[in-house]
């Protein structure tokens, strides 16, 4: 997956265009520098919201295509093959054993039946958190100000959802004890 050009197709590249376009021409303004960096973040938005979604493959939406070079996805492979087995090794795990999320993540070889649906499964929560940021980060913006404000309560949300349940103080609990 990670070894040739990526293609986002249909309703999936008309939200990429929008994440990585300028915003204000004055300020340049932009959520996303490079489509790239929507494919490193958008998975693990996906599986944190356990979004998944799949391809746009159907009408003229289609037609439309956002393209993401091998040159930049080969650069930014440690991340890309860094989150696949994040989310391969957490996929599932109520149904999987360790054994089997182990394989997902790291035997199975490129080009193999095995690997393409685990890439399947990637690829939707690829696209699930490209949903997932349109939805936090796009809707109901039309100024810079609206963006930001968006960005600030996305990232606010995430942090309640995610950062609150590890307190300061048991942060320095841990330090004190590992002294």
């Amino acid at each position: 997956m990670f070894e040739r050009d990526y293609n986002f197709k249909g309703r999936h590249a008309v939200i990429v265009t929008q994440l990585t376009s300028e915003i204000d021409t004055d300020t340049k303004f932009k959520i996303f520098e490079r489509n790239v960096d929507v494919f490193i973040i958008a998975p693990i938005v996906g599986f944190l919201y356990g979004r998944m979604s799949k391809k746009d493959e159907e009408g003229p939406a289609t037609d439309n295509i956002k393209k993401i070079n091998f040159d930049q996805m080969n650069r930014e492979s440690k991340t890309l093959n860094f989150n696949y087995e994040l989310i391969m090794l957490l996929h599932n795990k109520e149904n999987l054993s360790i054994d089997q999320r182990l394989d997902n993540a790291f035997r199975y070889s490129t080009g193999t039946e095995e690997k393409n649906e685990c890439y399947k499964i990637f690829e939707q929560y690829l696209l699930g958190g490209i949903d997932v940021l349109a939805e936090k980060l796009l809707k109901d913006a039309s100024t810079v100000d609206d963006y930001i404000n968006n960005i600030y309560n996305f990232i606010s949300e995430y942090n309640d959802r995610y950062n609150k349940k590890i307190s300061d103080q048991d942060i320095l609990d841990l330090c004190i004890n590992n002294n």
